[in-house]
């Protein structure tokens, strides 16, 4: 191993550290508070009896509406939890304590967009199961890919809200802007992720929802170089 290559492994692990602290942090206070995760589990629940009874239990369309359904109830659950994530940094007077704090903005917005990413999953492991006993079906395809993919959707979402609440921190009118912001951008990833969804309840294969994986992929990338780069202004400025 040359030289060169030990001061890069050292700054890579320092930088891991910091966004795992930051992290660590979000969730400890999560959890001595524990309302939201609450408020999670009861959105879930209500969102999918609402849709229950709209479109009937035993509806035998029900896999037409299914994608949709799963998705919209996990945006909302997002959005939920975009309200906490760099809003509540401003509102107790800490957000001065990360700009003075020894470490990279990048960290700081990784660390944050873990922990988003972390609450949305919380809400997804109770909307899906909830929803495939309540619209009674079930992913006739392989349940690794079902949940790698929803992941990856989960993870999008995740990013755009972590930058929204960044950018919303600073106004007023927090509630009108995050969902203002957010909608412009997740279209994005979540119709290649209702798509594919719908596939996947029917027994879809990998090479099936390929283009839709693509897709998410490079709405993924997308978003960190473009959030990546501009962060650091957002935080400072």
């Amino acid at each position: 191993m040359t030289k060169r290559t030990m001061p890069f492994l050292s700054s890579s692990v320092t930088f891991l550290e910091d966004a795992l602290e930051i992290l660590f942090k979000d969730l400890r206070l999560e959890l001595r508070r524990g309302y939201e995760i609450y408020s999670i589990m009861v959105l879930a629940l209500l969102s999918n009896l609402s849709f229950g009874f709209a479109l009937g239990i035993m509806n035998p369309n029900v896999l037409e509406f299914v994608p949709a359904v799963l998705w919209i109830s996990i945006l909302f659950i997002g959005m939920l939890g975009f309200t906490t994530v760099f809003v509540r940094e401003m509102d107790k007077g800490t957000i001065d304590g990360l700009r003075l704090a020894p470490i990279s903005p990048q960290a700081i917005l990784l660390g944050k967009t873990i922990y988003t990413f972390m609450l949305m999953c919380v809400g997804a492991v109770f909307i899906i199961p909830s929803s495939m006993i309540i619209l009674n079906y079930t992913f006739r395809s392989d349940y690794l890919l079902v949940i790698l993919f929803l992941g990856l959707g989960i993870l999008n979402i995740a990013v755009v809200g972590s930058m929204v609440s960044a950018l919303a921190m600073y106004s007023e009118s927090r509630a009108l802007i995050i969902p203002a912001l957010s909608l412009p951008l997740v279209p994005g990833t979540l119709v290649p992720s209702i798509l594919a969804t719908g596939k996947l309840a029917t027994g879809a294969t990998i090479d099936m929802i390929l283009s839709e994986l693509q897709l998410n992929l490079a709405f993924l990338l997308l978003m960190v170089a473009a959030f990546w780069i501009t962060f650091e202004y957002v935080l400072y400025d």
